[in-house]
């Protein structure tokens, strides 16, 4: 097996991944551009070619931190993907990945390389790890929900408080 450890993921061209029969494996532990993580991105990538298929299964985990959507406080969370997937290689103009997926087969072929083009670890890995990002950021059961904006007790913004003399 082709090891790398904790050197700079790169592009490999399919034809050099085609050549080495166990396939590239990664040991990660940097920063992937694009995300914005507190710590290294830290786990093991394997990629095999099978001939018109890559086979690319690893894990990965970081922490990031994100704003809270109610109280907009800053929390840190922790970002773990681990995943296998098969990318259809193959001429995009010859061929459908599409209609090689069958029909709702999550396990399907889902993405198409160029043979003359090369496979990017890190891009792979930035992929996985934005899957796993939350839709609505919550920091939790303990969320102290939105701030208030004054302590009058008649409840109205201050920004609003001209506007207030409006309705008279």
């Amino acid at each position: 097996m082709s090891s790398v450890p904790d050197l700079p993921l790169h592009p490999v061209p399919l034809q050099e991944l085609k050549h080495l029969d166990a396939g590239r494996h990664w040991l990660i532990n940097q920063p992937i551009a694009g995300l914005d993580s507190l710590t290294p991105v830290r786990g093991q990538l394997h990629a095999t070619h099978r001939g018109t298929v890559l086979e690319v299964e690893g894990e990965v985990d970081t922490i990031v931190t994100l704003c809270c959507d109610r109280c907009l406080q800053h929390f840190n969370r922790p970002l773990r993907a681990s995943g296998k997937e098969l990318l259809w290689i193959g001429e995009p103009a010859t061929s459908d990945p599409v209609a090689l997926e069958g029909e709702g087969d999550d396990g399907g072929l889902m993405e198409q390389l160029d043979p003359r083009g090369s496979f990017d670890p890190e891009h792979w890995i930035f992929e996985q790890l934005n899957l796993q990002l939350p839709i609505v950021n919550h920091c939790g059961s303990d969320c102290p929900g939105p701030a208030t904006w004054t302590s009058d007790s008649s409840g109205i913004d201050p920004r609003w408080q001209a506007l207030q003399g409006l309705r008279s």
